[in-house]
C-alpha cells in the first residue's frame, strides 16, 4: 500500500526480466565454472592415461597399455634419490610449521598486544607473494651473507612460503573453541603446559592435519622456490622433473606426474575431510 492506503501492485513485468536475468547469470556462472573444472582436470586426466602407454615417446592417444614407464622410474637411481629428497625435506618443513604456527596461532587469537593486526599481515603475507620472489628473495639475502645454495635453505624457504597455510587455519581453528574449558582446567589445578596439551590441542587437530597436508604439498612439489636455494649436485624432485623436460621430453615424466597426482589427490582429500570435520570451511 502507498502513503493514501492504496493497494500497489508490482507488475509481473518488471519481476519477469529481473528473473531471467537471474536465471542467465546463474547459467553463464555454471558454465564459466564448468569450463574452469574441465580444463583443470581434462589435461591432469590425459596425463594419467598417457603414462600407461607402451611407446618410448609422448603421444596421444596412448598406443596401447603397459606399466614399463612405471617400472624404469623405479628403477632410476636419480628419480628415487631425489623424491626421497623431496619427501624428507616436505615432513621437516611441516615440523617446523608445526612448531612455528601454533604458537604464532594462539598468541595472534588469544593475545592483546600492539601491532596486533600488523603482525598477523606480515605473517601471512607470503601467501600473496609468487614463489619465485620468494626464492629470489632469499637467495640474495643469504648471498649478502655470504651463504649458498644448501638444503637447510631450501628447507627455511620453504618454511616461509608454507607457514601462512598452517597459521591462518590455526587461527581459524582457534576462534572456534571454548575458551571456558582452558578456564575450567586451571582451576581444577592444571599448569600451562596441560592445559595446552589435554584441552586445546585436541581441537585444533583438524587444523594441524589439513594444515600439515597443504605445506607438504607445497614442498615436495616446490619449483620455483627450490629452484633458486636448492644446491646443484641434490636436486629435489621438482628440479629433476624439469631437467628431464629441459631438452627433451621423456617419457617418464608422465608416470611421475600420474603418481604425484594421485598423492596429492590423497592427501587434499584428507585435508578436506579434516576441514570439514572441524567446521572450518566458512571460516577460511
Amino acid at each position: 500500500m502507498d502513503a493514501n492506503g492504496t493497494e500497489v501492485r508490482t507488475s509481473s513485468l518488471e519481476i519477469k526480466p529481473r528473473a531471467w536475468l537471474d536465471r542467465l547469470g546463474a547459467v553463464l556462472l555454471g558454465l564459466l565454472a564448468g569450463i574452469g573444472l574441465l580444463s583443470l582436470i581434462l589435461p591432469t586426466l590425459i596425463v594419467v592415461v598417457e603414462s600407461f602407454d607402451t611407446r618410448r615417446f609422448i603421444a596421444f592417444p596412448p598406443a596401447g597399455f603397459s606399466l614399463a614407464r612405471y617400472r624404469a622410474v623405479f628403477a632410476s637411481d636419480t628419480i628415487v634419490s631425489s623424491a626421497e629428497l623431496s619427501f624428507v625435506c616436505a615432513v621437516v618443513v611441516i615440523l617446523l610449521d608445526v612448531l612455528l604456527g601454533v604458537p604464532a596461532a594462539i598468541s595472534l587469537v588469544r593475545g592483546e598486544f600492539r601491532g596486533k593486526a600488523l603482525c598477523t599481515a606480515f605473517l601471512l603475507s607470503p601467501i600473496m607473494l609468487p614463489g619465485i620472489v620468494i626464492g629470489i628473495a632469499i637467495l640474495i639475502f643469504f648471498s649478502l651473507l655470504g651463504g649458498s645454495p644448501s638444503i637447510p635453505l631450501m628447507v627455511l624457504s620453504h618454511v616461509v612460503f608454507t607457514l601462512p597455510f598452517v597459521i591462518r587455519l590455526t587461527m581459524a581453528r582457534m576462534e572456534r573453541t571454548n575458551v571456558m574449558l582452558d578456564e575450567a582446567a586451571e582451576n581444577l589445578g592444571a599448569n600451562r603446559w596441560q592445559i595446552f596439551r589435554h584441552v586445546l590441542l585436541p581441537q585444533l587437530w583438524s587444523a594441524l592435519l589439513a594444515g600439515g597436508g597443504f605445506s607438504f604439498l607445497n614442498s615436495f612439489d616446490n619449483l620455483t622456490i627450490s629452484l633458486f636455494t636448492a644446491p646443484v649436485r641434490q636436486r629435489p624432485l621438482p628440479i629433476e622433473l624439469f631437467y628431464m623436460t629441459r631438452f627433451d621430453l621423456d617419457p617418464r615424466v608422465a608416470a611421475i606426474a600420474a603418481l604425484e597426482f594421485l598423492f596429492a589427490l590423497m592427501l587434499v582429500g584428507l585435508a578436506s575431510g579434516q576441514l570439514r570435520k572441524g567446521g572450518l570451511m566458512r571460516d577460511l
